[in-house]
């Protein structure tokens, strides 16, 4: 049984639709990024709330998550992903059409409620289908390409600002779902079969959650990705006024320059993997918390003003993404194999763990807006990020299970 699964999981195709469903949720966080100070502007919105439309985004995602790991063990992994998908689809018709802010945000829950059942269930899926080399090099590959999407979303959506208006990145979002929706339908195996299932047990999963987080080879070895992820969603809640706001970039040029993070994740990707070539884990594991610790001085020479400009904070922005596309991959691995057996809720609670991080990485930036308005969006961003990254770094160098 494990080598037909270990052949499946290995097909081209099975990695080609597993990382053009998992660009989903990063799309649908980042492609509107180009049109917010347009959105603030024409609904009268603050930077602070603006900031909200992520925030609910991550809060909601989190919230929902448990629940669609729960119904993948029970029901089968393909039926939840393309029930996440109708919802997401749903929610991006209505961001179109928002007139206001309550109606965006409206959008957003329904959005954040589809997605929900998309990336956990995508892992219990690749974690189902797949060695422990190829579960390493997909999430490798989720964490990069979502990085890719995290930056080719903006651009995209800077275009579709340019030519057609705000509106036009979430029907951009209705379309792309309702396509890999339909290739999801036609072409993905469910790769859970019958026998495997667990019925539905709210008390029994909330108990082996309770378990996981207390267990250090489950939430010990994640600690460093979820900083990453809380710097992540302080990013996405600052770039756009940091990009456009201070430098002065159009929503296009505002995509373009991101591409500084597609190549820290390519660059940290391929390090860690030609690292562990060399050495075990948790030697690589190390060294990606030195590089998080470098990162950590370059976030204060921003705060204190000793590096300034655009290029200062790209060139930074970058050497972070190096260091989250090395470390991630194994924090996310590691975790996820250590309970193998309730892989669909072990994916689940990670995946809540981790949006729950960006929501309030995105969430801390809006209060530190509205509380010190004297502060720059780019000094608020690099002190929250500073912050985190050390606690990834510390945490990182004190794990050692793998």
């Amino acid at each position: 049984m494990n080598s037909e699964k270990n052949m499946a999981g290995d097909t081209l195709f099975f990695a080609f639709l597993v990382l053009f469903i998992g660009s989903i949720v990063r799309i649908g966080a980042s492609i509107y990024l180009p049109a917010m100070p347009l959105i603030a502007e024409e609904m009268h919105i603050s930077t602070a709330k603006m900031s909200n439309t992520l925030t609910v985004y991550f809060v909601v995602f989190a919230f929902f998550t448990l629940l669609a790991g729960i119904l993948s063990d029970a029901y089968g992994r393909k039926r939840i992903l393309m029930s996440g998908m109708f919802f997401f689809i749903a929610g991006s018709m209505v961001c179109a059409l928002s007139d206001s802010y309550e109606m965006l945000m409206t959008g957003r829950v329904i959005q954040a409620f589809g997605a929900s059942m998309v990336p956990g269930t995508l892992m219990a899926m690749i974690r189902d289908a797949c060695s422990d080399m190829k579960v390493v090099s997909l999430m490798g590959w989720l964490t990069v390409l979502g990085g890719l999407f995290l930056v080719a979303a903006p651009i995209i959506g800077g275009v579709l600002t340019h030519l057609f208006g705000w509106s036009s990145n979430f029907w951009f979002l209705a379309i792309f779902t309702l396509f890999v929706f339909v290739l999801t339908f036609m072409r993905m195996d469910e790769t859970h079969p019958d026998h495997a299932r667990n019925p539905v047990n709210i008390m029994r999963t909330l108990r082996i959650s309770l378990t996981m987080l207390r267990s250090s080879s489950f939430i010990l070895v994640l600690l460093p990705v979820i900083a990453f992820y809380a710097i992540q969603g302080a990013f996405l809640a600052s770039v756009p006024f940091i990009l456009m706001g201070q430098y002065g970039l159009d929503p296009v040029l505002f995509g373009l320059s991101n591409i500084n993070i597609v190549i820290g994740l390519f660059g940290g990707r391929y390090l860690g993997m030609y690292l562990l070539k060399k050495y075990d884990s948790a030697a690589v594991y190390r060294y990606g918390a030195y590089l998080a610790l470098f990162v950590v001085f370059l976030f204060l020479m921003i705060v204190f003003g000793i590096f300034s400009g655009l290029w200062s904070f790209l060139i930074i922005s970058g050497i972070f993404a190096a260091a989250f596309g090395m470390l991630a991959p194994l924090g996310m691995k590691s975790s996820l194999s250590a309970f193998r057996e309730v892989s669909g809720v072990a994916a689940a609670l990670q995946s809540t763990t981790l949006f729950s991080a960006s929501a309030i990485g995105s969430a801390l930036v809006g209060i530190l807006i509205h509380q010190f308005p004297a502060l720059s969006v780019e000094t608020v961003f690099a002190l929250v990020s500073a912050a985190l990254c050390f606690i990834a770094a510390a945490t990182a160098l004190k794990s050692k299970t793998f």
